[in-house]
């Protein structure tokens, strides 16, 4: 099974915006790591492991002070949450990607 993480700009309705990436694993998205501003006004980093038909718990997201600290974080979540998931969710998420609605590409 591939254990490479790769990122890739987001891409919505066409358009890609700056530190907005996809998180992919063995072609499959899964997950999102991303520039945002808190309160205050300060800048960090968001970051979200998921598979579309696993429920997300709180661990397989979260924040940081700066994009290699949030892919750090990601990987982590990543490795935790595909211990806990089978070839069948994975194969789902794949079907449910092959549909993806036309602005996500």
């Amino acid at each position: 099974m591939p254990d490479d993480l790769t990122m890739r700009r987001t891409v919505i309705g066409g358009e890609t915006a700056p530190d907005d990436h996809e998180v992919i694993w063995d072609d499959l998205v899964i997950g999102r790591i991303l520039r945002s501003i808190s309160i205050g006004g300060q800048g960090g980093w968001s970051w979200t492991a998921f598979l579309p038909n696993v429920p997300q718990r709180d661990e397989h997201r979260g924040g940081a002070r700066s994009l290699s600290e949030a892919k750090a974080r990601f990987r982590t979540a990543w490795e935790n949450l595909h211990g806990q998931i089978g070839y069948d969710q994975i194969s789902k998420a794949r079907e449910i990607q092959g549909r993806r609605r036309p602005w996500h590409r």
